[in-house]
C-alpha cells in the first residue's frame, strides 16, 4: 500500500526545504535588526478562543481543523499566530510595553486546496503591542521592506484603514449594521471583480455609491473622515525615509478578518499572489480579558514566498567535499572533517567509496564548490588536492593550513 501526503499539505525536499529555511532566516534576522523578539505558543487552541467574536467568529468552525480531545473538550488548530499571542498579552500583563515579539510557525486552514493555498502553511508573524502611534506602523512597513529586498522579490504594498473605509460606507448610505457585509462584498475584489463586487452589494441591499466611492481611489476628498490624518502622517514619514515609493494606498482594502481597527496592510509579488498582510487590532486584548491595549502587526506567507522564488538557487553551507581514495584514506578523512568542523568550517565526506568522477557530480549536484581529494600520495605528503568545481582549478594544500585556506 502507498502512502501520500494529506490533502492540502506537502512535503519540503531537501532543495526546497533549504530555501524555506533561508526565507525564515531573512525575516528572523530583520525581527531582530528592529528588537523583536521570540515568542512560541501551542499549534493548539480551545475553540472557544479560536471562535470567539473577534478572532474567527462561531462560523469559523467551518474554515478550520476542529476536533474533540478525549475528555470531550473543543479544540482547534490554530488558524493564524496573532489571535494566541493576543491570548499570551491579556494572560501575561507583566509583559513590558511595548512588547514587540515575532513568531515562526505553522498554521492551519480548511480551505479548499489550489495552486499556492494550503491547509497547513507556515508563517512569519511580528506584533507591537502598547504603541498607539504610528511609528509602529512604519516600522512594520520599512521591516517588510528590508526583507523582499534581500530576497529579492519585486513587490508592492497596499494600505488602507478600516476607519476610514467604515466612514466612506456610512457616508454612502450603508446602514450600520451593513458595514461588514460592505467590507466583505469589497474584500473580494480580487476573486470576483467589480460586477461581482456590484452584485454582492445588491443582493445585500447595500447603496452601490460605495462602490462607486471606493473605486475612485481619492483620498484628497476624505479629508474628513476618521483614519484619514493617520493615513497621511503614515505616509508623510515613509516619505522622509525614503520608503514611499514601495507603498501605495488602496480604498479597495479591507481584509477579511473582523479584529482590523484602523490600519490595514496587504502585500503582493509583482504579477503575483498576496504573500503578506496584516493590520492594527487594537481591541482584541481586552476581548480577551486583558487591559486594553494598541497592537498591530503582519504576517508573512513563508510558503508563498517559496513558491514566488521557485528556482532560485542557493549557495551550499558545505565549504568542502572530501574524496578519499582507498580504506586508510577514508579514516584520515573522518579525522580531517571532524577538525573542520571543530573550527566552525561545514564539511561532508564520501561514506560509501566512490570513484572521484562520481564524487564530484555528487558534491556539484549539493552545490558544493570545492573538493578535497585524498590519496596515497597526498597523505605521504600530508597534503590534500583541492578542487574548484566551477573554476575547474586545483591545487595542493597542506593539512595543517587547510583550515586557513577554507577560511579564505
Amino acid at each position: 500500500m502507498k502512502y501520500s501526503t494529506v490533502r492540502g499539505m506537502r512535503d519540503f525536499l531537501p532543495e526546497k526545504a533549504e530555501l524555506k529555511r533561508w526565507v525564515e532566516q531573512v525575516c528572523e534576522k530583520w525581527f531582530k535588526a528592529y528588537g523583536f523578539v521570540p515568542l512560541q505558543t501551542p499549534a493548539v487552541e480551545e475553540f472557544k478562543l479560536l471562535a470567539k467574536k473577534g478572532s474567527g467568529g462561531e462560523a469559523i468552525k467551518d474554515e478550520i481543523y476542529y476536533f474533540k480531545d478525549k475528555s470531550g473538550r473543543e479544540l482547534g488548530l490554530r488558524f493564524d499566530l496573532t489571535v494566541p499571542t493576543a491570548r499570551v498579552v491579556a494572560e501575561n500583563q507583566q509583559l513590558g510595553r511595548p512588547f514587540k515579539r515575532y513568531q515562526i510557525g505553522r498554521v492551519y486552514r480548511y480551505d479548499r486546496p489550489q495552486k499556492q493555498r494550503y491547509r497547513e502553511f507556515t508563517q512569519a508573524d511580528i506584533d507591537v503591542f502598547g504603541v498607539s502611534g504610528i511609528e509602529a506602523e512604519f516600522e512594520l512597513l520599512a521591516i517588510s521592506v528590508r526583507i523582499l529586498q534581500e530576497l529579492g522579490i519585486e513587490f508592492k504594498i497596499r494600505v488602507n484603514n478600516r476607519k476610514l473605509l467604515e466612514d466612506i460606507a456610512l457616508e454612502s448610505g450603508v446602514k450600520k449594521d451593513k458595514v461588514k457585509n460592505a467590507f466583505r462584498a469589497i474584500d473580494k475584489l480580487d476573486k470576483i471583480g467589480w460586477e461581482g463586487v456590484e452584485e454582492e452589494l445588491k443582493k445585500e441591499k447595500i447603496p452601490i455609491e460605495f462602490m462607486q466611492t471606493v473605486k475612485k481611489n481619492n483620498a484628497s476628498c476624505l479629508s474628513n473622515c476618521r483614519g484619514a490624518e493617520e493615513i497621511e502622517e503614515l505616509f508623510s514619514l515613509l516619505k522622509e525615509q525614503k520608503l514611499n515609493k514601495f507603498v501605495e494606498l488602496d480604498l479597495t482594502l479591507a481584509r477579511g478578518l473582523e479584529y482590523y481597527t484602523g490600519t490595514v496592510f496587504e502585500i503582493a509579488s509583482e504579477n503575483g499572489p498576496s504573500i503578506g498582510g496584516g493590520g492594527r487590532y487594537d481591541k482584541l486584548i481586552e476581548a480577551y480579558g486583558g487591559q486594553a491595549t494598541p497592537a498591530i502587526g503582519i504576517s508573512f506567507g513563508v510558503d508563498r514566498l517559496v513558491d514566488v522564488l521557485q528556482g532560485k538557487k542557493l549557495e551550499s553551507s558545505l565549504k568542502i567535499f572530501i574524496i578519499p581514495l582507498g580504506d586508510k584514506a577514508g579514516k584520515e578523512a573522518i579525522g580531517i572533517a571532524e577538525e573542520l568542523r571543530s573550527k566552525g568550517i561545514n564539511v561532508e565526506t564520501d561514506l560509501i567509496g566512490r570513484g572521484i568522477s562520481k564524487n564530484i557530480a555528487y558534491a556539484d549536484r549539493k552545490g558544493i564548490q570545492l573538493v578535497g581529494i585524498l590519496g596515497e600520495d597526498e597523505l605521504k605528503k600530508k597534503e590534500i588536492t583541492v578542487k574548484d568545481l566551477k573554476t575547474g582549478k586545483q591545487k595542493s594544500v597542506s593539512l595543517k593550513k587547510l583550515s586557513e585556506f577554507l577560511k579564505q
